[in-house]
């Protein structure tokens, strides 16, 4: 994330040097939330040692975040309180494949006699320091979350991928509260041929999850699935509200898909879907974190690395 190298005129407290004598810092995501358009963070920071809270405390230092993806050249600066958590909002159409988050204590003013009792006497002694502001007093290692570790995992959850040696095309099931079999009973389960599935199985490993495949997977697979489950609740909701004895016609309603994939339009403003003059499709981009953007993004993207490589290789 950082360049460990990196050597400042001044004691800063971090995991590489020993400028400071037990001391640390770090950060933690104590929660984290998906609802609606943001990706909500709530960050608690850990510092142990007296002479920067006092700093901090006094209005002498302050602890910022920086948030970056790189994948989409985001960059974000966002100040951290010190004895409480605080809450980071992401906008989700901005970011994709992995954050970095990584924490800062700078000097908030010109500050001439930086001298703490914390410092390694046997670099410093009693030597004070000038500060200007802006300063990195200290840092740490950081964090990276992968977001589909995060966004959309509920939604993605909701359908279960499964394989069938006897079929030739791809099957899709979608539970209702009378389903009998036990292997489809609350999910919408897309079971696909021996073929499909042994190359969606290795497009699922590390090392091409690692290359942001994951996307184009739920776009291939879990979107549609969503966009025919939303028509599905939008047709019972119809039923329901249209027909007489229409609470006969209740299918998909308690079912763990259909409540989830509800939960989340709710998220969104939409309580009536029977009302909602939004597509089945564009609700299910919506619901998605717009995945079918991040896949075109991102293909473009590898487009132009590939083509990068080639011109690099007729070069050689």
């Amino acid at each position: 994330m950082r360049n460990k190298a990196i050597e400042y005129p001044h004691p800063v407290l971090n995991e590489y040097t020993n400028d400071f004598m037990e001391c640390e810092f770090s950060i933690e995501v104590a929660n984290h939330s998906d609802n609606g358009n943001s990706l909500t963070l709530e960050i608690k920071c850990n510092l142990q040692c007296e002479g920067i809270v006092k700093m901090v405390r006094d209005g002498i230092a302050k602890i910022v975040l920086r948030i970056t993806c790189f994948r989409t050249s985001y960059r974000a600066v966002y100040e951290l309180k010190l004895d409480s958590t605080s809450i980071v909002n992401i906008p989700k159409n901005l970011v994709t494949d992995v954050l970095d988050l990584q924490a800062m204590i700078v000097a908030n003013c010109d500050y001439n006699t930086y001298c703490l009792s914390e410092f390694n006497h046997n670099y410093f002694g009693t030597q004070p320091f000038h500060l200007s502001k802006g300063y990195v007093i200290a840092n740490e290692p950081g964090i990276k979350i992968k977001l589909d570790t995060v966004l959309e995992k509920e939604m993605a959850g909701v359908v279960l991928i499964a394989v069938d040696p006897a079929i030739s095309t791809i099957k899709v099931n979608y539970a209702t509260i009378r389903e009998e079999n036990p292997k489809l009973t609350n999910y919408i389960v897309i079971t696909l041929p021996d073929a499909e599935y042994a190359n969606y199985a290795k497009l699922r490993t590390k090392k091409h999850l690692k290359n942001g495949i994951e996307r184009f997977l739920q776009s291939s697979l879990i979107l549609p699935a969503i966009t025919e489950a939303i028509g599905k609740l939008r047709m019972e909701e119809y039923l329901i509200e249209n027909i007489e004895d229409g609470e006969n016609e209740i299918s998909y309603k308690g079912t763990i898909w259909a409540e989830s994939i509800l939960k989340a339009l709710r998220d969104f403003g939409v309580d009536d879907l029977s009302d909602c003059k939004d597509s089945n499709f564009e609700l299910a981009n919506k619901i998605l974190g717009n995945v079918v953007g991040d896949s075109i993004n991102n293909l473009m993207q590898k487009m132009t690395d590939w083509s990068t490589i080639r011109q690099e290789d007729d070069v050689l």
